[in-house]
């Protein structure tokens, strides 16, 4: 069983362009480098400085497995668009709770 979902998964990036290998590697890589930019995020807006810089590199981190899809992908079914902008969205709002979090734990009360 566990063949056949390997060879279904790894068949999808045959039919619609996209390397499931390719994709898990730009996740996982991007990972600690969008860490890394959430930090530098957090510490500049602790200390008022100017944000773009940081802010756009943790976009882009945070978007490169979903820009690899966009770009590589052929013929994706709509669905694959829909869960693809859901995810965004809700990772986008659990990372901006999460910095605003940080930022506020610092000011102090």
């Amino acid at each position: 069983m566990w063949d056949e979902a390997l060879e279904w998964l790894l068949g999808l990036g045959d039919d619609f362009g996209v390397d499931p290998v390719v994709y898990a590697v730009i996740y996982v890589g991007a990972l600690p480098f969008f860490l890394l930019s959430l930090g530098w995020l957090v510490r500049t807006l602790r200390r008022r400085g100017p944000i773009t810089l940081p802010l756009l590199s943790t976009v882009l981190f945070f978007l490169a497995p979903t820009v690899y899809v966009i770009v590589a992908g052929r013929n994706l079914p709509a669905w694959v668009y829909v869960l693809l902008v859901a995810l965004t969205l809700i990772g986008a709002a659990v990372t901006l709770r999460s910095v605003r979090a940080r930022v506020q734990r610092a000011d102090g009360p």
